[in-house]
């Protein structure tokens, strides 16, 4: 392991991940090097960590989701893991999805939409009682 390697970092890029994964999305690599102060090399050793770990607790492989933006796969360095799984990348990225996305009800996707065209109209007829009463 390289020497900048920080356990604390880790804990967060892989918090990171496991977000990137409820989002239901992959992540370039120079996100990660934007977001974590970390070279690409560096986003490399992160990521073969996180494989490691993620294959250790029994976890989907999240290294799966991080990819180039060249060709929108994982660098050469995810295929050990794939190997390893015998698993299409694509299996990969589903299980992570799968695991950890956050599922929810229609009412619950919904709520921050339903009867705000009524609330949004309720705000300007009373926008418009002020101004009445202001002149």
């Amino acid at each position: 392991m390289d020497g900048n390697f920080q356990v604390e970092k880790f804990k967060v890029f892989v918090r990171y991940l496991i977000q990137v994964a409820k989002d239901k999305r992959c992540v370039p690599y120079h996100e990660l090097e934007n977001v974590f102060g970390l070279s690409h090399k560096q986003v490399g050793i992160y990521a073969g960590e996180l494989g490691n770990y993620c294959s250790a607790r029994k976890l989907p492989l999240l290294n799966g989701l991080i990819i180039n933006t060249t060709d929108c796969v994982p660098s050469e360095g995810f295929d050990w893991y794939q190997k390893e799984c015998s698993k299409t990348w694509g299996e990969v990225v589903c299980e992570c999805w799968k695991k950890f996305h956050v599922t929810s009800s229609t009412s619950k996707q919904k709520q921050d939409f339903n009867k705000k065209d009524h609330d949004i109209n309720l705000y300007y007829s009373e926008l418009c009682n002020i101004k009445i009463l202001l002149h």
